[in-house]
């Protein structure tokens, strides 16, 4: 018998030996299909490698990881650089023509271009002895998201909104970078790779269009009859076959947003998700549903805006308080608005390269709620008229106190005082840098690229703290801004090495010295990394430092989505 698989919709059958090199079509989509011949076959040919197998006098096949549509997926030691990666081989059936190959190849090399933490990068592309096509791919160490929805599925369990929303919104990232060069058109659980500590990343960009516009000659009536990507998260224009937008992966999206919230795929029979669970928020089926539109001009006009109402309304509806007591022991809960939630995890602290920053070493963060930007004079101006609190040493400089300028001058006892009466604490140093680097251990909190004036106020470029909202486009991806330059941030933590803390967390304690985070407006660039510390003495007021909050998460007492059912199960944040 010889096996046949569908590169549209992955179906795989085998057929008797005496149909070979005839054209038939496949039995789930419809897709034109050649028998390929079974003459001068070798195993290879089934793209059936073995542990052990030889690629290109480079690769060493270790085991098969994957096989869908298009081909089969290996992971593979690069003895060139001694790293794993993934060789995805391509159908033979799929790239019959020399212009249909030229053309997968262009398509690569624009998915080579793309370089995000999520998305799965491209290393290469190139031919077996045999012919056949293979990519060269980094190895991401995880599960497909098809994987996870069906466990849950299997266990009968809900995927948490939070996590769903984590999810969504990294792939949602990953979309509006690629948009500015390539639309995916085949966003799908198989298309998407969950990693650990929350992590995803998006795969094969542009492969679905190149493999279509190759299975299809030019002239072929057949092509403009045929849609690219898969049928199931097709957006309705691309079942129509019609022209084809970004705002088609963003319906894709949408899918995936409803399947992960009801673990109902598209084929299954349509289902609500009020009629699956009640804790989910109105304002986040809102979202869900503009994503879904059938007219493809009512939809999200892009990735980025869809992130940006699914993080607000996640935030609205889910909105945690903390329990404090003001001087006469009354409780106020003060909101989580402002702030952005970190799930914390574990991460690579320090920086070998610099003794203040060495040794590196691994730290858990707990999740927590972080300040999108430093505390402002408006917002100190609150708590000095609430407390009768002496002003800051600059509070009336005109060049220092604007009311969205940082507050400066203030020592580290008043930067914990101020927390204090907000409900909140000063961060410590493993918060503030997990933050700033992010689970991909960034240079900078905005990426790896080196800082310029449009990232960060640094160098004396200004001569004076901006604005927070100055410098956005040098925030963090999860929204928290102004960590690199502008003012340095006090931290909880006393500043001693690293080693000290652990080995003696008494002496520790009683160092005279407090650490400061992120650079000022009179640093230079190598004070901007997110390894960068220094220490000051708690009593220091300059007009180059100022602070930020956080609240752990642990001291949440509520965590009940705003206008569901009060019986609803409520996210649980974790310890």
């Amino acid at each position: 018998m010889i096996p046949v698989t569908c590169s549209q919709c992955g179906l795989s059958i085998f057929v008797p030996p005496e149909v070979q090199g005839r054209e038939g079509i496949c039995f789930r989509c419809g897709l034109p299909l050649i028998i390929p011949s079974e003459a001068g076959r070798s195993r290879h040919d089934n793209l059936n490698y073995e542990r052990g197998d030889r690629i290109a006098d480079r690769y060493v096949v270790k085991e098969q990881i994957g096989k869908g549509g298009m081909g089969v997926v290996y992971r593979a030691l690069d003895t060139l650089v001694q790293d794993m990666v993934a060789l995805k081989f391509l159908h033979p059936n799929i790239l019959r023509t020399e212009q249909g190959r030229q053309l997968f190849i262009r398509e690569v090399q624009i998915a080579r271009r793309l370089r995000h933490e999520n998305i799965v990068a491209v290393h290469d592309v190139s031919w077996t002895a045999e012919g056949i096509l293979y990519l060269s791919m980094e190895f991401a160490q995880g599960h497909s998201l098809r994987a996870l929805l069906r466990r849950y599925r299997h266990e009968r369990r809900v995927i948490p909104v939070r996590l769903a929303v984590t999810y969504l919104r990294q792939i949602l990232v990953a979309l509006d970078y690629a948009h500015h060069t390539v639309i995916h058109r085949d966003i799908k659980p198989e298309n998407v790779m969950v990693m650990p500590n929350e992590r995803v990343k998006v795969l094969d960009f542009g492969l679905a269009k190149a493999a279509h516009e190759e299975y299809f000659q030019e002239g072929d009536e057949e092509k403009t009859s045929r849609m690219v990507g898969t049928w199931a998260y097709a957006a309705p224009e691309q079942r129509k076959r019609q022209k084809v937008d970004l705002r088609a992966d963003v319906y894709a999206v949408g899918l995936l947003m409803h399947e992960l919230l009801t673990l109902r795929t598209p084929l299954d029979d349509p289902v609500e998700v009020v009629d699956v669970r009640h804790d989910v928020s109105p304002s986040l089926i809102s979202v869900l549903e503009r994503a879904l539109a059938v007219e493809k001009e009512q939809r999200w006009p892009s990735a980025k805006d869809f992130r940006i109402a699914l993080e607000t309304a996640f935030e609205e509806s889910y909105r945690k308080t903390v329990a404090v007591f003001d001087s006469d022991g009354m409780v106020k809960t003060p909101s989580t608005k402002g702030m952005v939630f970190l799930e914390g995890g574990h991460f690579l602290m320090g920086n070998n390269e610099v003794r203040e920053e060495a040794p590196e070493h691994e730290v858990l963060v707990r999740p927590f709620w972080m300040d999108a930007y430093p505390v402002t004079n408006k917002q100190y101006q609150e708590y000095l008229e609430e407390t009768g609190a002496p002003a800051p040493r600059f509070w009336h400089d005109p060049q220092y106190n604007g009311p969205n300028q940082p507050v400066t001058g203030v020592s580290w006892a008043e930067a914990k005082a101020y927390a204090a009466w907000a409900g909140k604490t000063l961060p410590t140093e493993g918060q503030w840098e997990f933050a700033a680097r992010g689970r991909e251990n960034r240079k900078y909190p905005w990426g790896n690229l080196p800082p310029d004036a449009t990232l960060a106020n640094f160098n004396d470029n200004l001569g004076m703290p901006s604005v927070v909202t100055m410098h956005e486009d040098g925030g963090t991806p999860e929204g928290i801004y102004d960590l690199a330059g502008n003012v340095y941030e006090w931290m909880l933590d006393p500043f001693v090495s690293y080693t000290a803390k652990r080995q003696n967390p008494q002496f520790a304690a009683a160092a005279p010295r407090r650490a400061l985070r992120g650079g000022s407006y009179k640093s230079p660039p190598n004070e901007l990394l997110c390894t960068a510390r220094k220490g000051l003495f708690p009593e220091v007021r300059e007009n180059t430092i100022g602070f930020r909050c956080v609240i752990p998460a642990s001291r949440l007492i509520h965590a009940q989505p705003a206008n569901t059912n009060s019986d609803a199960p409520a996210e649980n944040a974790s310890e």
